[in-house]
C-alpha cells in the first residue's frame, strides 16, 4: 500500500473508531424539544421514522440550533457535528414546513422528516 493511502485509512479508521464528539449526557437527545421560540428543534430522519439514526436539532441560544448526529450509539456533543445554525435563511438548510426539512452535505440536500422520538 502507498504511504498516502494507508495514512488515509490510518484517518478513516481513526476517524470512525473514535468519536470523542459523543455526547455521553445525551444532551442532544434531552434539548431537542420543540418550543415556541425554536419550532424546528426535535429528531429528524431519513426515509421515515423507522431507522435508529438522524438528527437531533435542538436550542443553542436566542434562534440558534445545534445539529447532532445520533446514532445506536449516542449523539454527537451539540455544535460539533455540524456549526450551530439559525436553519431559516442559511444555505446549507431548505425547510419545506414544519415537519420536513432539507440538509445540505457532501453530495447534496437530503430530506428529514420530524420523527416523534430519536
Amino acid at each position: 500500500m502507498k504511504p498516502f493511502a494507508a495514512f488515509s485509512v490510518v484517518c478513516v479508521i481513526c476517524a470512525l473508531a473514535s468519536c470523542m464528539n459523543v455526547d455521553s449526557g445525551r444532551t442532544a437527545e434531552k434539548t431537542a424539544n420543540r418550543t415556541a421560540d425554536h419550532p424546528l428543534a426535535g429528531f429528524w430522519k431519513k426515509d421515515g421514522c423507522a431507522d435508529n439514526f438522524g438528527l437531533a436539532i435542538a436550542p443553542a441560544g436566542d434562534k440558534l440550533y445545534s445539529v447532532s448526529f445520533c446514532g445506536p450509539n449516542g449523539c454527537f456533543t451539540p455544535g460539533t457535528y455540524r456549526p450551530n445554525t439559525t436553519i431559516v435563511g442559511d444555505s446549507s438548510y431548505k425547510v419545506a414546513d414544519e415537519n420536513n426539512i432539507e440538509v445540505r452535505g457532501s453530495s447534496g440536500f437530503s430530506k428529514y422528516n420530524r420523527c416523534a422520538h430519536r
